[in-house]
C-alpha cells in the first residue's frame, strides 16, 4: 500500500461510499473526470479493477470490496487522529471539575492535581469534598466530570477503576495506655473510647467492617465530620480513632498521634476513580483519567513500625 497515495484512496472511498463519481466529485469539488482519473490510476497501481462501471450504477468487484473495507479503517482511523490532536492541542485551555470523598479529597487528589497542571498548566482544575453519594448524584448530572471515594462504586450510567489500596490504621494519643505498649491485639479494643467519622463515612464503614469481621465491638463516644476534626480529639486524649494511613502521616511525624502496633488487623480499601460511562468525554477529562491510570503520584507513606 506504500506506493498509493491517500488521495486516491480517498477519492476511492468516496465513489464507493457514496456509489456515484459524480456525489463522490461534488464531495471533493472536483470534476467527474478528475475523479475517473484518480480512481483509474489506483486500479492501475495495484492491477486490476476495482469498480465494474455499469450504465445505471456502480458494483465494486470482490477486490474492490476489500479495499473498500481497508479504506473504511483507513480514513476512521485518520478521522479519530484528527480529534485526538485537536483535543491535545485545546488542553492549552479548558476546565476539570472533580468531586471528592474526604480522605482521597484531603490527601490524594491536591498531589495529583499539581502534578497533572505541570503537564497541562492550562487547564483549570476545581476539586470539592462531599459525601460519595452526592459526588456520584453530581457527576451523573453532568455538574461534575469525575469524582474519587474511599469505597468502590457500582452503578449504571458510571464507569470507574481502582486507583490504589488504602490502609485503616488505629491511632491514639502519644500517653494512651495502649501507645505505650509494642504489640496491641483486638481485644485489647474492647471496651475503649473511639472518635469516630459521621455515620455514611466510608472510612467508618470500612474499618466497623473490618473490626464486625473479627467479631469486635466499639464504643463511639464521639462522631466528628472531618478526619482533622477526628485526629485532633484523639491527639487531645479523648479516645482511639480509625483513619486512613495516608492522612494520619503529618501528625504521626509532629508526634501528635501515634499509629497503635495491631496484630490481627488488615483493614484495606481500594480508593476508587468513577466517571460517566460516555463513549466521548471531553478532552481534559481523557487526559486526568490517563494520567491517574499511568502515574499514580501519591504521598509518602512510613512503612507500619
Amino acid at each position: 500500500m506504500a506506493s498509493h497515495n491517500f488521495h486516491q484512496l480517498r477519492v476511492f472511498h468516496l465513489v464507493a461510499a457514496l456509489k456515484s463519481f459524480s456525489r463522490a466529485a461534488e464531495e471533493l469539488s472536483i470534476s467527474q473526470p478528475a475523479v475517473s482519473i484518480q480512481v483509474r490510476e489506483l486500479e492501475s497501481r495495484m492491477g486490476t479493477t476495482l469498480i465494474h462501471r455499469l450504465r445505471r450504477e456502480l458494483q465494486l468487484t470482490d477486490i474492490g470490496q476489500a479495499v473498500f473495507s481497508y479504506t473504511q479503517r483507513i480514513f476512521s482511523l485518520a478521522d479519530e487522529m484528527e480529534i485526538t490532536v485537536q483535543e491535545i492541542q485545546g488542553l492549552r485551555s479548558g476546565r476539570l471539575t472533580i468531586g471528592s470523598s474526604t480522605t482521597p479529597g484531603e490527601f490524594i487528589l491536591p498531589m495529583a492535581i499539581g502534578r497533572f497542571r505541570k503537564h497541562y498548566p492550562g487547564v483549570e482544575v476545581s476539586l470539592s469534598i462531599s459525601n460519595t453519594r452526592s459526588v456520584v448524584e453530581m457527576i451523573l448530572s453532568r455538574e461534575l466530570d469525575l469524582g474519587m471515594a474511599g469505597a468502590p462504586v457500582s452503578l449504571a450510567g458510571l464507569a470507574s477503576f481502582p486507583y490504589v489500596s488504602d490502609d485503616i490504621v488505629i491511632i491514639a494519643a502519644p500517653g494512651h495506655p495502649l501507645a505505650q505498649s509494642s504489640s496491641v491485639s483486638l481485644q485489647d479494643l474492647e471496651g475503649q473510647d473511639f472518635i469516630l467519622r459521621e455515620p455514611g463515612s466510608a472510612t467508618r464503614q470500612t474499618a466497623e467492617s473490618c473490626l464486625a469481621e473479627c467479631g469486635i465491638s466499639v464504643k463511639p463516644v464521639m462522631e466528628l465530620g472531618s478526619n482533622q476534626a477526628v485526629k485532633g480529639a484523639v491527639a487531645s486524649g479523648l479516645g482511639l480513632g480509625m483513619l486512613s494511613r495516608f492522612g494520619v502521616v503529618p501528625d504521626t511525624i509532629a508526634g501528635l498521634i501515634t499509629v497503635l502496633p495491631m496484630t490481627g488487623w488488615a483493614c484495606h480499601r481500594p480508593l476508587t476513580v468513577f466517571f460517566r460511562d460516555d463513549k466521548l468525554l471531553p478532552s481534559a477529562q481523557q487526559a486526568f483519567l490517563q494520567f491517574l491510570r499511568d502515574e499514580r503520584p501519591l504521598p509518602d507513606v512510613p512503612a507500619p513500625s
